[in-house]
């Protein structure tokens, strides 16, 4: 009886690699922010977060803030049936507007702001930080990330494309 059990759960959980199609879980997307060694630019990258997944769309775009809350568009992205979209852009130009929006294979819609900003931290040896905010979910509080480290961010799915 355990041994049926387990082989059912196995079946349901390979049977749609099998069929050629992947699994919803495979699409769950993530945006990937991280300072250079040197800290000259900021890398952003959106990808799949399991594992390798071929997107039917994927758009990235960034964008300079200025004190006004005008924008200056610095990278903009859409890429038909790719896996990724990577971006650098100069450190200096912090703080950014970012916009991720991913269209999976089955339809799935996911999309997400935040916003990066960098300052010299005095409470940490005036280390390069870098502050990120949420304007989709103002709920959710502050991240500081300090390099090496970076900022990971699951791209929740908004819904279904028509």
């Amino acid at each position: 009886m355990f041994g049926t059990i387990i082989v059912l759960v196995s079946l349901i959980l390979v049977t749609p690699s099998l069929l050629g199609r992947p699994s919803e879980l495979t699409s769950i997307p993530v945006l990937i922010v991280a300072m250079t060694h040197d800290q000259s630019s900021i890398i952003v990258d959106v990808t799949a977060a399991v594992q390798a997944y071929l997107y039917d769309n994927v758009t990235l775009e960034v964008k300079h803030m200025n004190p006004d809350f005008s924008n200056v568009t610095l990278v903009q992205y859409s890429e038909n049936d790719t896996y990724n979209v990577q971006a650098k852009v100069p450190a200096s130009q912090a703080p950014l507007w970012i916009h991720a929006t991913l269209v999976d294979l089955q339809g799935n819609y996911f999309e997400y702001n935040v916003t990066v900003r960098t300052f010299n931290d005095a409470n940490n040896g005036y280390k390069l930080t870098m502050v990120f905010n949420f304007p989709d979910d103002p709920r959710e509080a502050t991240r500081y990330t300090v390099q090496p480290s970076d900022f990971r961010w699951p791209i929740p799915r908004r819904g279904v494309m028509p």
